[in-house]
């Protein structure tokens, strides 16, 4: 993590949510803290960083129980004593630990959404066989046209590993990217040092408790994530950090229910919710095409909505 950006973050316990933390690192790289806390000044909620990843979640533990795999290669893997020690300590309070979450590093989506940013090679079975060669990357380049207005400091929920983030940062002065999955940010992070990004960070955190003050930023996108929580709640967390006249871009397929397993979310009903949250939307439904490699025999095929919304006063 970037030792500059602790003063921007927020606490996320929700009976505090105070502004700047605290940064006790244990081991640097640089201008970065690779192993440490970030802490609140005001309820003393502590957050590791792992690896260089600041984990900013309310439940850290229950978060570990999720991906108890990834959590025994934390303890492992720290150099730290205070580290090491905070991990076991989360770990004595885990006791229905469950196999690591599907996003985690070696799992089916971190493996199709890794295939998505590294690009696939030309002769692949299913895109040679299209009359039109369709880019699995295509989605995240339109980010950086220059016929797409944003400007001022960036948020990507759901970033993965940081494809939409890196091409975000080409317009924007600064972008953080949040993730649930620890492996997404971890090699967000890798890539970000192999391109020498310097405007970008990433964190693990959740979309709808985002560690960030109020109006901090000008743009925010969420991508193939309307769905996988209620959009309710997603746009309440989305207002409680976008500046007034910001930018609020949505881009999904809309594949699954919604939480009460009854409504189906498409163009029109999300629509309507967002413009409820105070946003108008200019541009009409669309089409555009998305395809992500599963294995070389299973693909995913999508057509996606690109949703621009600017938020009024």
């Amino acid at each position: 993590m970037i030792k500059k950006i602790a003063s921007d973050l927020c606490c996320v316990n929700n009976s505090c949510k105070k502004i700047g933390l605290r940064l006790e690192s244990f081991l640097d790289l640089k201008d970065e803290c690779i192993e440490g806390f970030l802490s609140c000044k005001v309820c003393n909620s502590k957050y590791p960083i792992i690896q260089g990843v600041p984990i900013l979640l309310e439940n850290f533990h229950e978060y570990a129980r999720q991906r108890i795999i990834t959590y025994g290669k934390w303890i492992i893997n720290s150099k730290s004593s205070k580290l090491k020690s905070f991990l076991r300590s989360e770990g004595s309070k885990i006791h229905s630990p469950t196999y690591n979450d599907r996003y985690e590093e070696n799992s089916i989506w971190y493996k199709s959404y890794l295939n998505t940013h590294q690009g696939y090679p030309s002769d692949d079975r299913l895109l040679s066989l299209l009359k039109k060669q369709i880019k699995p990357d295509h989605i995240y380049k339109m980010l950086s046209n220059k016929n797409l207005n944003l400007n001022g400091v960036g948020l990507d929920i759901g970033c993965s590993f940081g494809s939409s983030t890196f091409e975000l940062s080409k317009k924007l002065t600064y972008v953080f990217g949040v993730d649930l999955s620890f492996s997404f940010i971890l090699e967000a992070r890798k890539i970000m040092h192999d391109k020498k990004s310097r405007n970008v960070e990433f964190i693990v955190a959740d979309a709808i408790n985002l560690p960030f003050e109020s109006k901090f930023f000008q743009s925010i996108i969420a991508l193939n994530i309307v769905d996988r929580v209620d959009l309710y709640t997603l746009i309440s967390s989305v207002n409680s950090c976008i500046k007034n006249h910001g930018k609020l871009i949505l881009i999904d397929p809309y594949h699954f229910v919604n939480n009460n397993g009854k409504d189906k979310l498409d163009s029109i009903q999300i629509r309507k919710i967002v413009e409820k949250f105070g946003y108008k939307i200019n541009n009409k439904e669309s089409y555009i095409p998305w395809i992500m490699k599963i294995n070389e025999r299973s693909y995913l095929f999508y057509f996606v909505d690109f949703i621009e919304a600017k938020k009024n006063d």
